[in-house]
């Protein structure tokens, strides 16, 4: 199987929460192909698994993949937050992202979180 092929069985096993499993064709489509999805995927099946050092290098990998990946940045800004307890490096990506897309709603919302929480 290519790249694109194990990362569709891998989002196959991912939809339906088989996260172990999941984990193999992620890898090995990364193996393949270094691209960000599998790498979030791989993030999203880590944090199911309870594994949030796993969890949080993938995320941190697809956000150095595709920093402009909307999505992606929200997820790897929560993982600096919840993770790494760095709210000030978290908003420094919700910046980014809404100085990109002033109207990104996930983006505003984890801001006023933060801003919130202190």
């Amino acid at each position: 199987m290519n790249a694109v092929e194990n990362y569709y069985a891998g989002r196959e096993l991912l939809d339906n929460a088989r996260y172990a499993e999941a984990i193999e064709f992620f890898n090995a489509s990364v193996e393949l192909e270094s691209h960000f999805k599998p790498y979030e995927c791989l993030s999203r099946c880590y944090a199911a698994l309870n594994e949030p050092e796993k969890a949080f290098a993938c995320i941190s990998a697809a956000y150095g993949l595709n920093k402009r990946n909307d999505k992606v940045a929200l997820g790897y800004a929560k993982a600096l937050a919840n993770y790494k307890k760095d709210a000030a490096a978290a908003r420094g990506i919700l910046a980014e992202i809404l100085i990109r897309n002033p109207s990104y709603n996930p983006a505003k919302r984890f801001l006023n979180e933060l801003s919130d929480a202190n």
